[in-house]
């Protein structure tokens, strides 16, 4: 669900805000009064909690990167419709987390780990990699954690009680009509392969020959039939992949870097590359498997999820609707 999974929509009170976030809100308040850091100002009502600007100021502060010359430079009016976006999202998600209160819906902390791992993480280059991108965006792991526990009470609490109740069957010529019309996506071919990285990306000049040498002399070491995994685990820096023996399965073309591609798509099914070199480092890579396009059988089940997912989004508004209408949702200003 778009709304269920929408990221960075969370609070912060006027004892949160950082310096930079101060003089941010000042130069806002200059063009948009209720926007001012030292003021507290309803912009919207329900029957069950109000929303002030401070509890919107964090998400308003990331959607613009913190940039004053954004404010400067934007009409105030576009500014003020994206803080109603925000504002209205964030009433949405805490309509929808009363009701799961409501209904007794929890998740766990290793559920939670577990869905940043594979939801954050792994698609982000691994967890370092991630802490990196956050780093550059000013935005903190706690807060990013928390907004996360949201989505999953918010996520858990439509499935399980919002639509419950929805016909999510799905019919043979639904699947046969979804994959017709999908046979580019299904019909690529893909590699599945284990790497190590040596990691030359951020680091001095001076030692990139040395690290070099060390990568050529472990690829020698693969190639002679040393355990590829074990290697792996000693040395990989790819922190996506360095605990799951550095494996990568069935990508398509067009997702990786081209000299990797390259490799993967070309060397011979159980080989072991020599030194491949991509932005990020110097690759030893093993050719595991490679797979032609799907046929239907191949993704009947994956298809039908996909679907159901599709006629679950569908019904999802008009419950939506009918909870802001019941918590009688108003922007006062």
């Amino acid at each position: 669900m778009a709304l269920a999974t929408m990221m960075f929509v969370g609070c912060s009170d006027k004892a949160d805000l950082t310096p930079a976030q101060v003089e941010f809100f000042k130069a806002m308040g200059e063009k948009i009064s209720y926007m001012k850091p030292d003021t507290s100002v309803v912009l919207a009502t329900t029957t069950a909690f109000e929303i002030k600007n401070h509890d919107i100021m964090e998400s308003v502060y990331q959607g613009m990167h913190g940039d004053i010359s954004i404010i400067e430079s934007v009409d105030p009016a576009r500014i003020e419709s994206f803080i109603m976006q925000i504002v209205t999202l964030k009433a949405q998600q805490d309509i929808l987390l009363a009701e799961a209160k409501k209904d007794g819906i929890t998740v766990t902390k290793d559920s939670i780990d577990a869905f940043m791992k594979k939801k954050l993480f792994i698609p982000n280059g691994g967890k370092d990699a991630f802490l990196e991108q956050l780093k550059l965006q000013q935005v903190d792991l706690d807060f990013v954690r928390e907004d996360t526990r949201k989505n999953m009470l918010i996520m858990k609490y439509i499935d399980e009680v919002a639509l419950k109740d929805i016909d999510v069957n799905v019919s043979d010529e639904e699947v046969v009509d979804y994959y017709n019309n999908n046979k580019e996506q299904y019909s690529q071919e893909t590699a599945t392969v284990r790497h190590i990285l040596f990691l030359t990306q951020g680091k001095p000049e001076e030692e990139v020959d040395s690290i070099k040498t060390l990568a050529a002399d472990v690829a020698k070491r693969a190639q002679a039939g040393e355990d590829f995994v074990s290697l792996v685990s000693a040395y990989s820096e790819d922190p996506g992949s360095n605990t799951s023996g550095g494996l990568y399965a069935d990508f398509p073309r067009g997702r990786m870097v081209q000299s990797f591609e390259d490799a993967s798509f070309t060397l011979p099914i159980g080989t072991i590359s020599d030194l491949v070199e991509t932005p990020y480092g110097y690759h030893i890579i093993k050719i595991e498997d490679r797979k032609a396009g799907k046929t239907l059988e191949d993704v009947r089940d994956e298809v039908v999820l996909v679907l159901k997912e599709q006629k679950k989004e569908a019904a999802f508004p008009p419950v939506l609707d009918s909870l802001v209408a019941k918590y009688e949702f108003t922007f006062p200003l």
